[in-house]
């Protein structure tokens, strides 16, 4: 009886260690097609000190959401579990709780802008509604996450659905970004705020 489990467990540790294998095969194929950290930049020196900031937050959030897209790119590839259509690492659950805390400082931060930055952000025809939509659309997922055990092992299809919402939502503050960039400084601006 013993030979028995020793022999299953041995099959066990075999496969598992070929599942392991195949995933780090995976990642250094993956390894140069994960998305680039945007750098570091000043805001346009036009900007109001709130959009300025927001600028600056927006670009952080940016930073920080491609080290998520990263993680779980790396997830995916490596979990000897995603060929069997599941990932149990914690990696995923860290990227999408930070991510998800993240874009709520961000929203929030919005919310808060002062009222003479309002109207110029409204201008831009963005507000934090695609973003908030986006953020939104990851609540079961991280309600999943939230109040799972430690092992529990999610859908791979939820951590694809996770970096493809942090794509967009990525694309979505690229184009705030571009936005902000462009407008043209207002000579009315300081006149009227008093």
């Amino acid at each position: 009886m013993s030979w028995i489990f020793s022999f299953l467990l041995a099959c066990y540790a075999l496969v598992r260690l070929a599942l392991w294998l195949r995933g780090q095969m995976r990642w250094l194929a993956l390894r140069r097609t994960l998305p680039p950290i945007p750098p570091a930049v000043a805001p346009p020196s036009h900007l109001t000190p709130k959009l300025a900031e927001l600028f600056t937050t927006s670009r952080e959030l940016r930073a920080n959401l491609a080290y998520a897209r990263r993680s779980l790119t790396a997830v995916e590839a490596t979990d000897p579990d995603a060929p069997l259509g599941q990932v149990r690492d914690r990696r995923y659950r860290r990227a999408l709780m930070e991510s998800w805390t993240q874009l709520q400082q961000w929203i929030d931060q919005v919310e808060a802008l002062q009222v003479g930055d309002q109207p110029e952000y409204a201008d831009l025809e963005h507000g934090s509604d695609s973003v908030a939509r986006l953020r939104e659309s990851l609540r079961g997922k991280w309600k999943a996450v939230a109040s799972a055990r430690a092992l529990d092992p999610f859908a791979l299809d939820d951590l694809v659905a996770v970096r493809q919402t942090l794509e967009q939502v990525d694309a979505e503050l690229a184009g705030l970004e571009a936005r902000l960039s462009k407008v043209g400084e207002h000579p009315y601006r300081d006149r009227f705020a008093a």
